[in-house]
């Protein structure tokens, strides 16, 4: 189990009211990352790395100091959990007399410890994830909504910082329909993984884990758009959920949204997710071919798809006309206009091509290889029509 700094404080704040003694909370380098003096928070205490490393209690006495920088008279107890350490628990003062009270502490951080792991994997706070990743995903409107603000803190979610939208979802595997396997890793116990993400660097404190129809949604924080640092991080969050779930998982990743926005990079997200496939497991809508047609199919949702529709309606008739048009327009676009390009994708000499190209002018007015306008029209328009867009 990884040990938030804001479990941890809340922890440390329960405890020193009771022992009337100062407690600091370790984690597994040794940093302090709770305390009741908050100015040694952050700050690197050499006996909880040498309890850590060697696994059992070490004892400061005052005159002792010198040796462990960082640190004061007190004792220092490895936390376990699941028979591991996962961080240090210190009391203040002279060991002969709070040896006791430390063994209290011990055993009362590994209480609430152990009751948070369970927690956070009830029913009652899987729902309460599911609703506020509901809320942040897919509200209307440019503000984040109230309801979402007030849930925010009872997940550990900072809502400041943008952060990029990242969808996961399983295919079935041998023997299982397709609805078993999206249904199996959007139900599966997100918490080991979430941990052994978090203790391996690849999920960062202000990442936040949810479910979302039948889909598991990573928020990630991002001070820019998907580089090659996050597409690792995500390449790695799927290869975790495809290890531990048994079922082949596909990626899609969207745009940076600043907070109120989220929906956006969500859209994004599931549209990229939509294009993963074997091949390419991980998609993100800022590829540049993957990102055209987003934008395309953007406009085409707008009026922008009523006024290209006549258009579309030509080019249709034109590939009930001539089927081998279809395939050459394909061509054509795919190959960036480039016709000796798009003839030898297609196997034929570029007298041939140039011909179907008039044929396709004279039923549409559309010269894609001649006219950069027409070309950006004819690929605009066969977003308006799903029976007109070519099949490459």
């Amino acid at each position: 189990m990884h040990i938030s700094p804001d479990l941890a404080q809340r922890i440390v704040d329960i405890i020193i009211p009771v022992v009337h003694r100062n407690v600091n909370l370790m984690d597994l380098r040794g940093q302090i990352i709770a305390s009741g003096h908050p100015h040694r928070i952050g700050t690197v205490h050499m006996g909880a790395r040498i309890a850590i490393e060697h696994g059992e209690t070490i004892e400061i006495f005052p005159d002792e100091l010198a040796r462990y920088p960082g640190a004061l008279q007190g004792i220092n107890m490895p936390i376990i959990q699941d028979e591991r350490p996962i961080g240090v628990v210190g009391v203040f003062g002279d060991p002969p007399e709070v040896r006791a009270t430390a063994q209290l502490v011990k055993m009362i951080t590994e209480l609430v410890l152990e009751r948070e792991s369970l927690q956070r994997e009830s029913g009652a706070t899987r729902r309460m994830r599911e609703e506020f990743t509901q809320l942040l995903l897919m509200h209307e409107g440019d503000e984040l909504p109230a309801a979402a603000r007030r849930l925010a803190r009872s997940v550990g979610f900072d809502v400041e910082p943008a952060r990029i939208v990242a969808l996961f979802v399983a295919d079935a595997g041998a023997g299982a329909t397709a609805a078993e396997g999206v249904g199996s890793l959007a139900a599966m116990p997100l918490a080991d993984s979430e941990d052994h993400l978090r203790r391996s660097g690849t999920l960062q404190p202000g990442d936040f884990v949810g479910t979302l129809e039948k889909t598991v949604a990573v928020l990630l924080a991002a001070a820019g758009p998907p580089d090659a640092g996050l597409l690792a991080r995500v390449h790695a969050v799927r290869r975790d959920l495809a290890r531990r779930s048994g079922l082949v998982v596909r990626a899609g990743v969207g745009g940076q949204a600043a907070p109120g926005h989220f929906p956006a990079s969500f859209r994004q997200a599931r549209f990229a997710l939509a294009r993963a496939g074997k091949r390419l497991p991980v998609r993100a809508v800022t590829e540049e071919p993957l990102l055209a047609d987003y934008l395309r199919d953007r406009l085409m949702a707008g009026d922008g798809g009523a006024a290209a529709q006549p258009l579309a309606a030509r080019i249709t008739a034109a590939f009930a006309r001539r089927p081998a048009l279809r395939e050459t327009v394909a061509a054509v676009l795919t190959a960036n206009l480039d016709a000796s390009a798009a003839a030898s994708a297609l196997g034929i000499h570029r007298n041939t091509l140039a011909y179907r190209l008039r044929q396709f002018e004279e039923i549409t007015g559309l010269a894609p290889a001649r006219r950069f306008h027409d070309a950006v029209l004819t690929w605009v328009a066969l977003g308006a029509d799903p029976a007109a867009a070519p099949k490459p």
